[in-house]
């Protein structure tokens, strides 16, 4: 049986020292390296040419997003598990955006971390629980943006049709944006056409079956 050859890369001896102790229990799995800081990383990976790198955020030299884009440009085929303390959005999707394999918060069980690593040296991606919601939010605004994109829609126009679909009135629109009854008709009749609806409560049906609001 071929071992999964792994490198854990965090800058705290004792979390390396755990790590390595958990992951010698398991005959498949075998720490070829251990580094503590971003410029150690990628000369081991260089040297050592492990199958799949624990990679803490925050490390001397250089973050584990830094890291992990190197990474991929200079040697795509080694899996990056981001194993951290930090479940910050900004952290989350920019190693997703980088392209690391997984992005796992240090309190995951201890058979998790050896299942994950199996599972990304498969090929597969994987998240903390607790961070796929913020996934999932970020991918219905993106979906949102598109077909809002896609009706022709300004963020004006948006809010306007949120605010048809809660019931306003012309003149309560107007207040709210400080506009004239006059701009609001007009801008309602602009979206009713973008929209391709005959009146205000046809546009809400088509923005509701299309996800705008």
């Amino acid at each position: 049986m071929k071992r999964i050859r792994v490198l854990i890369a965090d800058d705290h001896p004792i979390v390396r020292q755990g790590i390595r102790s958990l992951l010698s229990q398991y005959d498949d799995l075998e720490v070829a390296g251990e580094a503590g800081t971003g410029p150690a990383v990628l000369e081991q990976v260089a040297r050592i040419q492990p199958d799949v790198v624990l990679l803490d955020i925050r490390m001397a030299g250089a973050n584990g997003i830094e890291i992990a884009r190197e990474l991929r440009r200079t040697r795509p085929e080694t899996r990056i598990i981001i194993l951290t303390t930090y479940d910050d959005e900004e952290y989350l999707f920019g190693a997703l955006q980088v392209g690391a394999h997984a992005y796992l918060l240090k309190d995951v069980s201890l058979d998790t971390l050896p299942a994950a690593i199996r599972a990304i040296h498969r090929g597969e991606r994987l998240l903390s629980p607790l961070l796929v919601d913020k996934v999932l939010r970020e991918f219905q605004n993106l979906a949102t943006e598109k077909l809002r994109r896609d009706a022709g829609l300004s963020e004006a126009e948006l809010a306007i049709l949120k605010r048809i679909a809660d019931g306003a009135t012309n003149r309560e629109i107007a207040q709210e944006f400080y506009w004239s009854e006059v701009t609001v008709k007009k801008k309602v009749q602009e979206i009713l056409d973008k929209l391709g609806a005959v009146n205000r409560t046809q546009a809400v049906v088509i923005a509701i079956r299309k996800g705008l609001i």
